[in-house]
Order: structure tokens, then C-alpha cells, then sequence
């Protein structure tokens, strides 16, 4: 007698180690973990620390600089370096994300279940230092000299901080893939003092309710912060002409 197999078995992929790499690597560009002009290790280092041959990581840097993502550099202080993510992505990401918007609707509707509950969490868990660290992060995406790559970065930094608080690795991991997801159109959006403001006002917000170990009001103000998020991406990517 016949099994009925499940339909929903996914394909054998033939990823390369290249492609492994290359993703690695694009991940903590996009999340700011690699910062604008900073300098990549060499390929041989990078193949140690991948333990993979150079010529792999080669192909995988190929792939990170066809993207605009990393620039090699010759000479006395030559190298690979990251090439500031904002100022690039309106030249490569805004089509994009109008043609995907459906699925990118899906990473938001994943988001604004996500984020609220893992700001429920971190309210009870949060400790004094992680508060500190949070409210260094307001601080900074005030300072006069903030830039908008260091402004974004910030933004990332102060979530995943929350997602790190909710002491779930689970929750802290989703957070990270649906960053990866969507840091590409929020780096689309404006810069300037007014979304500074607003965007401090909000995370001061979620940060006071943190502090207060409210689970309820983290949940709420993080979902309604979520919330805006994809209304405006959508207004000022999807909906522009």
C-alpha cells in the first residue's frame, strides 16, 4: 500500500560555499554590523575564517561588489572596503521593492506579530546594562554629527537590542531575518531633523516602557511603531510616482 508523502517537501538546493559566504557577509552589511568605510580582512583571512579556499571567497566578494555593496580598492592603501548602504539604495532597491511589495507585505504583517512580542518579553527580562545600552543609542541618533548610514544603523542596533532582551534566541534570530528583509526599503526613506525627532520620540517611548518593566505598553507602542513603518515605506516607495 502507497504512502501519501506530505506536498510540501522542498527541493534539494545546490547552494556553492561562495553563496553561503556572500550571504554571511551581505547580512551584516545590510544590518550595519559591517559599517560604511570600514575594511574588510584580506581573502586570505576571510578564507580562514570561513575555511574555505580564496578563490571561493573571491567569487563571493565578486557577488557582494556586483551589488554595490563593497568597493576594491588598489594601491598603498588599497583593499575591500563597505560602501555606505543609504546612499546606494536608491539606485538599486526601489524597483525592487515595488515589483516584490506583496511579499514584502508578508515580512511586515511577520514583523507586527514578532517585534511586539518580543518587546513583551524584554519588558519583563531587560536588564539595568541593556537599558543603558538602549538609551546610549537615543542619545547618539541625536548628536548633531549623526549621519544618516550611522542614524540607521542605530535604528537596527536599538531593535535588535530589544529582541536580544527578550532572552528568546528564537524570537532574537526571526528579528534578525526580518531586518534583512526590510532595511533595504527603510534605508530608502528621507533623513533629516523632523524624522530624527519622530524617531526618537517613539523609541523614547518604547524605551520608557521598557524601563518600567510594562509588558502591555512595550507590546502596544512596538506594534504601532511597526505599523507606521510599512504604511510609510509604502508611501514614499510603492505609492510614489
Amino acid at each position: 500500500m502507497s504512502t501519501q508523502f506530505p506536498l510540501h517537501f522542498e527541493k534539494v538546493s545546490t547552494k556553492k560555499v561562495s553563496e553561503f559566504i556572500r550571504e554571511q557577509l551581505e547580512e551584516a552589511i545590510i544590518l550595519k554590523e559591517l559599517m560604511s568605510g570600514e575594511q574588510l580582512p584580506s581573502e586570505r583571512e576571510l578564507a580562514e575564517i570561513f575555511n574555505a579556499s580564496r578563490i571561493t571567497v573571491r567569487e563571493a566578494l565578486a557577488g557582494l561588489e556586483s551589488k554595490g555593496l563593497i568597493q576594491k580598492r588598489v594601491g598603498a592603501k588599497g583593499g575591500t572596503f563597505i560602501q555606505p548602504v543609504t546612499a546606494n539604495s536608491h539606485k538599486r532597491t526601489a524597483e525592487e521593492i515595488k515589483r516584490d511589495w506583496e511579499q514584502m507585505l508578508q515580512v511586515f504583517e511577520y514583523r507586527k506579530i514578532i517585534e511586539p512580542e518580543g518587546a513583551f518579553l524584554a519588558a519583563e527580562r531587560i536588564t539595568a546594562g541593556e537599558l543603558e545600552l538602549l538609551q546610549s543609542y537615543l542619545d547618539q541618533s541625536l548628536e548633531p554629527e549623526c549621519t544618516r548610514e550611522w542614524f540607521r544603523a542605530l535604528d537596527v542596533k536599538f531593535h535588535l537590542a530589544i529582541a536580544k532582551a527578550s532572552g528568546n534566541p528564537y524570537l532574537e534570530s526571526a528579528v534578525r531575518h526580518i531586518r534583512t528583509k526590510i532595511n533595504p526599503a527603510l534605508d530608502l526613506m528621507p533623513y533629516n531633523e523632523e524624522v530624527r525627532r519622530v524617531n526618537y520620540e517613539v523609541h523614547t517611548e518604547i524605551l520608557t516602557a521598557l524601563k518600567a518593566h510594562d509588558s502591555i505598553r512595550s507590546r502596544e507602542v512596538m506594534r504601532r511603531h511597526t505599523g507606521f513603518s510599512a504604511e510609510a515605506i509604502y508611501e514614499r516607495v510603492v505609492a510614489a510616482d
